[in-house]
């Protein structure tokens, strides 16, 4: 996996001369779960009414406009959790810039929480696929180890984990090896000596 230049993405505290590397979220298969709860619960209505026709019950105490009115406001009712899923789904973003990780936690259309460490302060990179699924479809997870007031930060259900390491360890490295010869501390170049 390469790291794609995200140069379109821009994100609220972006810093000027930062530059974001690439955007993770949520392999798209979590979202399942709730795509086909969705899809039951919609249609679930449209199964009674059918089955109440083919019962042939006479006395429902409600006139057909109620019926009518009662199910357009379940859909709604539905569509409306349905896309609240999609959109916390779609903005639960983890962003790797050049100088830090970005986590951004999306719970509803007005709360979300922002978490954020800069490279120099991650400590360890790994990563757990636990499943037949996991790795089949390869998604999994990644925990990023810092030394800052946040311990940890986990990146849940990621596409392809290990490459999503690798990059952000080569991103750490390039980084390091950038602040050692900004600090005149290259130790590569003179150990060689």
């Amino acid at each position: 996996m390469k790291i794609n230049h995200a140069s379109n993405v821009r994100f609220e505290g972006e810093e000027a001369g930062e530059e974001t590397l690439f955007v993770l979220r949520a392999h798209p298969i979590t979202n399942l779960g709730w795509i086909l709860t969705t899809a039951v619960v919609l249609i679930l209505p449209i199964v009674v009414s059918i089955l109440l026709l083919f019962l042939r019950v006479k006395t429902i105490p409600l006139s057909i406009p109620t019926m009518v009115l009662g199910m357009l406001v379940w859909f709604l009712m539905i569509l409306g959790v349905a896309f609240q899923q999609f959109v916390r789904w779609y903005f639960n973003l983890y962003i790797l810039t050049n100088k830090r990780i970005v986590d951004i936690d999306f719970f509803g259309l007005f709360h979300r929480r922002v978490s954020q460490c800069t490279l120099e302060s991650i400590q360890d990179v790994t990563y757990t696929k636990a499943g037949i699924l996991h790795n089949f479809l390869d998604y999994g997870d990644l925990h990023l180890q810092t030394a800052a007031t946040q311990a940890h930060f986990d990146f849940i259900s990621i596409p392809d984990p290990e490459g999503s390491q690798r990059q952000m360890l080569e991103v750490m490295a390039r980084y390091r090896k950038g602040v050692e010869r900004a600090h005149g501390t290259d130790y590569t170049e003179t150990n060689r000596g």
